[in-house]
């Protein structure tokens, strides 16, 4: 993990890269019941098997390309669940080594697209093959990041980086999940078409 050394100028906060903190072993989605093979499957629900950790949450050589990998399950979330909110859930649950309670999986959406805005009655869908999207230049998939208190010392600051890894706690007092701003390429709207990624 990157150490936070600095603090950002607006808001005095630094930022925290945790892409490694992420890569745990996260439990297999369940398939749907037997007797209904197209139902969805609650993200919480686990088996035996383990699946490959993310793309966006293991990076050990460096972040791969949106064109690299296999578009992985889309998360949708109750109606009124902000992108924020969703990121947040999905960051704190893969921690812990599993996935939000409140989602149910659904298919995958496009490679490109990093959310689903909520539409016709269904919530907001993420998709977890590159939820804090990508980057339009390269194609790098984001890791998460989080910012923290700027004003802590250089102790504090580990100290707090060190609770956000932490699995099975709330994230500390002052930080909070970084939430990207998407080119509209990667949204897929409620309404209208979604422009073409370059």
């Amino acid at each position: 993990m990157r150490a936070p050394v600095a603090a950002r100028p607006a808001r005095r906060a630094a930022r925290a890269v945790l892409a490694i903190a992420l890569a745990v072993a996260v439990a297999a989605l369940a398939t749907a019941c037997a007797d209904d093979p197209s139902s969805p499957a609650p993200a919480a629900a686990s088996s035996s098997a383990v699946i490959p950790p993310y793309p966006w949450a293991h990076q050990p050589d460096g972040a791969p390309t949106i064109a690299d990998v296999a578009p992985e399950a889309s998360l949708e979330f109750p109606p009124g669940t902000r992108y924020g909110e969703a990121l947040t859930a999905v960051f704190v649950a893969v921690r812990d080594g599993g996935l939000p309670a409140e989602a149910v999986v659904r298919d995958p959406l496009p490679s490109e697209v990093a959310y689903a805005e909520e539409a016709g009655g269904h919530g907001l869908v993420l998709s977890l093959t590159a939820p804090w999207g990508w980057a339009s230049d390269t194609g790098a998939i984001r890791a998460p990041s989080v910012a923290i208190p700027g004003d802590l010392t250089r102790e504090e600051a580990a100290a707090v980086a060190r609770a956000v890894r932490e699995p099975g706690t709330d994230l500390p007092e002052g930080v909070r999940v970084d939430v990207p701003r998407l080119p509209a390429c990667q949204v897929q709207p409620a309404e209208g078409e979604r422009p073409p990624c370059p």
